[in-house]
């Protein structure tokens, strides 16, 4: 039997429109360092992949450009979504069609800075080991990343609109492996200003 390839996929093609300007390049501290905030949030995710790919607006020049300079720039694949204003759907199916042949996936959103490793590799090997839908939970509340198994490639490839996989995760909820998460990182995404507060 072959080895499994879960390939991870992070979602940054956000126009940032109520945060009031570039959330991901914005320098946010945290555990002692100061730096743009998408780079806090691919940390645990380099603790567990050797390689990830990173869904972008092909106009959003200065975070393309921040992310070919960075210090981990070789381990990053950019993939430019197709029609990101069509919503979140769009980002994912661009992120999954450039990785089809993958035996699974694991979607993270960019803006989640404050997501442990732990959970993504508990995600991981829930993966390898057969699970189908991989979902973490903190105090029975859902979060994020979000895994698949390839058996619903097709269905990704047909998202559209901006509810990205939800439907998916809706109509097979037997599908579901939940993921025990120790803390709520999983369930803060930094949308304002405001939501900064509770880093």
């Amino acid at each position: 039997m072959s080895e499994k390839v879960i390939c991870p996929i992070i979602l940054a093609a956000g126009k940032s429109q109520r945060f009031g300007s570039d959330k991901l390049l914005h320098i946010l501290p945290y555990n002692g360092v100061n730096k743009p905030l998408i780079l806090h949030t691919l940390k645990p995710w380099l603790e567990v992949f050797d390689h990830i790919n990173i869904v972008v607006r092909a106009d959003n020049h200065a975070l393309i450009q921040m992310l070919e300079d960075c210090e981990f720039a070789s381990r990053l694949t950019l993939i430019t979504a197709t029609n990101p204003a069509k919503g979140m759907s769009a980002s994912l199916v661009s992120g999954i069609d450039a990785n089809k042949a993958a035996s699974g996936w694991l979607i993270g959103l960019s803006d989640m800075p404050f997501i442990q490793s732990s959970v993504i590799v508990k995600s991981l090997d829930a993966l390898n080991t057969g699970a189908e839908i991989t979902l973490p939970t903190y105090n029975g509340k859902r979060g994020h990343p979000v895994g698949f198994s390839s058996r619903f490639r097709t269905q990704l490839l047909a998202l559209s609109g901006d509810r990205g996989a939800k439907e998916i995760i809706a109509s097979t909820p037997d599908k579901i492996t939940f993921i025990d998460s120790s803390d709520d990182g999983i369930r803060q995404d930094i949308d304002t200003r405001k939501n900064l507060d509770n880093g």
